[in-house]
């Protein structure tokens, strides 16, 4: 990009980074964003915002903070094309021009200050736990911090809590398949609602789980020292976990299934994170028919029933490889229509994307279509909404393209002559500008894979060596953390410039994890065997207390739904009665007026008359 050049003639160019970055940009982009979440940076920003856009830019708060400015600099304070003078209207616009204006204010209350890291009153979150945002856990720094609340001793070393591997064995439940075995592994998996859970196994039939958590009966000064007290693992009580077997007269089940023709196979299948149709039923999208199909299922998770299905053929020319889907709009946050966004990637070398918004009115035709690839099969896909962007694999090259316009706009190719990328259907895109691949040797006679970490400008951070081909990565804590389920479990890896594929926790399992999904309570991971395992987060307890409440709401209102039904038939079929009252008195005034036009109002009274005399 051409900056311009500065007054004194010198040509604006790239930036002069500060010594500590050590001449990487990704690193200077590392630590700023470090010291933006930090307790110091939080504290002050409200007082910088108060300043700049709040009610202290204006007024006697203004006054107070020495915050007042020549009146010109004030957005609104002087109507420019208005003057009529022109000597004084180009005095004001070179003065607005040098000094800079006020920009609009926005805020007329004081800011909201955000909790501290260690405050007691700040939601648990996985990414704190773990510290992904914190400058010292990620610079290896250990450092003791004091809480200015209570003076506890908060240790940033590696002696902390974990959330999953320090967990105690009430924290989390086995769901193994019933008898008799053996079963296919679930490959996909996606909490519903509050209390479901629903998967697909690799021959394409779903299970679908619903789950509780039993608190342990506490008393009110025990659970306020559990408030008080920055244990993880203060929540007492124990799963109830149930899989909810259909009525065997028909299974719900893909409309396709790949084992049929080759019983290595998987099912290729995406859950969407909308909910549609009332936010009551989940979109699945899968491979229609092996030659090019997609395959589109309304699923209602609470009813464990397929609602709706299509089949759109020909969208590829070869069998869809796989799927890749995120939320947009209000689902994720960012306001707007909302819906889905999914990216196919198919063997025929090309690419898809799609964009869902209602059940009523499905898409029979992609927004773009992508030719990156030379005619190589796509293995992997992923995609991110809040980048707007989408990447697809090969065994080759690595594409990223612009959701916007359909446009390549980087092609990554794999770090050294010697690796190429894996042909496993793995790989993810972060909201942080991190992209993680899987590659492998090219030399057939090692099985050597490792995890790559990218930035969007194809710059390659780091890598982790691993002992076999992930089975998934899913990113979470807002791209700042990954999830890499594999043989023993899942890993979880902190994302940074500075310490590529930090390893800070792991759930350690008997069953090769195939997926997992986690909501702010809860996490699931879909296993071989057909298993489903669950793990309880810190404030599951209160979360389930809530959920009671609104349950009881719930079930006092379906009570009430009855006898509030029979009064709106009682009250429309007054509302009826009262229509024909009203009808017969309409009907009765038309009569009378057509009398009244065509004998007068005297000879109307007098009929009338008339017939009241005769009747005496």
């Amino acid at each position: 990009f051409k900056l311009g050049t500065m007054q004194e003639g010198e040509r604006l160019d790239d930036v002069t980074l500060p010594p500590w970055a050590k001449g990487s940009p990704e690193r200077f982009v590392e630590v700023m964003r470090c010291a933006l979440e930090s307790d110091i940076c939080s504290a002050m920003l409200p007082n910088w915002i108060d300043l700049i856009f709040g009610r202290k830019q204006q007024g006697p708060d203004a006054v107070d903070a020495h915050n007042v400015f020549f009146y010109l600099t004030y957005y609104g304070s002087v109507d420019v094309s208005s003057i009529e003078d022109e000597s004084l209207r180009i005095a004001t616009e070179l003065q607005i021009a040098h000094f800079g204006q006020c920009p609009m204010q926005l805020f007329y209350r004081p800011h909201v200050h955000k909790f501290a890291r260690l405050s007691k009153r700040r939601r648990f979150s996985l990414g704190e736990s773990w510290g992904v945002n914190d400058l010292t856990s990620i610079l290896n720094i250990n450092i003791s911090t004091i809480n200015e609340e209570d003076g506890n001793v908060f240790n940033d070393g590696k002696n902390k809590q974990q959330p999953f591997a320090s967990a105690p064995l009430s924290y989390w439940v086995h769901l193994a398949a019933p008898p008799p075995g053996s079963h296919t592994p679930l490959v996909k998996i996606r909490l519903a609602g509050t209390d479901r859970c629903i998967a697909v196994d690799a021959q394409g039939i779903f299970h679908f789980f619903r789950w509780a958590w039993k608190p342990t009966v506490v008393t009110e000064e025990q659970k306020q020292q559990q408030i008080e007290t920055n244990d993880l693992f203060s929540d007492q009580g124990c799963f109830i976990a149930q899989r909810e077997l259909p009525h065997f007269r028909t299974v719900p089940r893909l409309m396709y299934s790949p084992t049929d023709d080759d019983i290595n196979a998987t099912a290729v299948v995406a859950f969407s994170k909308t909910l549609f149709a009332s936010r009551s039923q989940l979109l699945v999208l899968s491979d229609g028919n092996g030659h090019g199909a997609l395959a589109l299922q309304l699923v209602d998770p609470a009813k464990g029933t397929i609602q709706g299905e299509i089949l759109i053929p020909d969208v590829h020319s070869d069998r869809i490889s796989c799927i890749a889907m995120n939320s947009i709009g209000t689902a994720s946050g960012m306001g707007g229509v909302g819906g889905e966004l999914a990216v196919l990637g198919s063997r025929d070398g090309t690419a898809s994307v799609w964009r869902f918004i209602s059940s009523q009115f499905l898409p029979l035709r992609p927004r773009w279509r992508i030719h990156a690839h030379l005619g190589q099969p796509i293995v992997a896909v992923a995609i991110c909404t809040s980048l707007n962007l989408c990447a697809t694999l090969s065994s080759k090259r690595c594409c990223i393209t612009s959701l916007a316009n359909g446009n390549v706009i980087r092609i990554i190719e794999p770090p050294s002559k010697d690796l190429q990328f894996s042909d496993s259907p793995v790989m993810c895109l972060s909201s942080q500008g991190f992209i993680i691949l899987v590659c492998q040797s090219k030399d057939t006679g090692t099985c050597n894979h490792s995890l790559q970490l990218y930035s969007l400008e194809g710059v390659h951070l780091g890598y982790d060596t691993v002992a076999k081909v992930p089975k998934n990565i899913s990113i979470i804590e807002k791209g700042r953390a990954v999830l890499v389920c594999g043989e023993m479990g899942v890993s979880m890896y902190a994302l940074s410039a500075i310490s590529p594929f930090k390893k800070v926790d792991s759930w350690q399992m008997d069953n090769v994890a195939y997926d997992i999904d986690i909501n702010s309570v809860v996490a699931a991971a879909a296993c071989s065997e057909g298993a489903l395992r669950l793990h309880a987060l810190k404030g599951i307890s209160e979360w389930s207390e809530e959920f009671k409440q609104s349950k009881t709401f719930e079930v006092v209102g379906h009570a009430l739904a009855k006898p509030a039904q029979k009064l709106k038939n009682v009250a429309v079929g007054v509302k009826g009665i009262g229509s024909k009252f009203v009808g017969l008195g309409r009907d009765i005034s038309r009569e009378a007026m057509s009398d009244v036009r065509e004998r007068g109002m005297g000879g109307f009274l007098g009929g009338i008359i008339g017939n009241n005399s005769s009747k005496r």
